[in-house]
């Protein structure tokens, strides 16, 4: 599990979560943006392929998104958001690590 970062076109930035794509993954992420990292969710919008969460972490409000074809992954569209962001993304990726671990002992 790794985090990649995409610059878009837009000035958007986009930090996927690899090897967590799945739909229901998407609610263990934002859990643990919730209940480890103190992310306060705004709002909460979804459709049939998609799901899309507004969060905010002191004055920085970013998204969670998940598409089908893209996978889950937060966005923001500040640049000087991403070191944050890209702290929050390794912070849930190294606490699936450490629960997929305490479970396999």
């Amino acid at each position: 599990m790794n985090i990649l970062k995409v610059n878009n076109k837009d000035g958007s930035i986009a930090i996927y979560f690899e090897e967590l794509n799945y739909w229901e993954e998407y609610d263990l992420i934002l859990s643990l943006l919730e209940k480890e990292n103190q992310c306060k969710v705004i709002s909460n919008q979804g459709a049939i392929y998609a799901k899309y969460s507004v969060l905010k972490i002191g004055n920085i409000e970013f998204a969670l998104k998940h598409d089908d074809m893209l996978g889950n992954y937060l966005y923001t569209t500040n640049p000087s958001d991403v070191p944050v962001l890209e702290r929050l993304a390794k912070n849930v990726i190294n606490s699936i690590k450490a629960k997929l671990k305490k479970s396999n002992q």
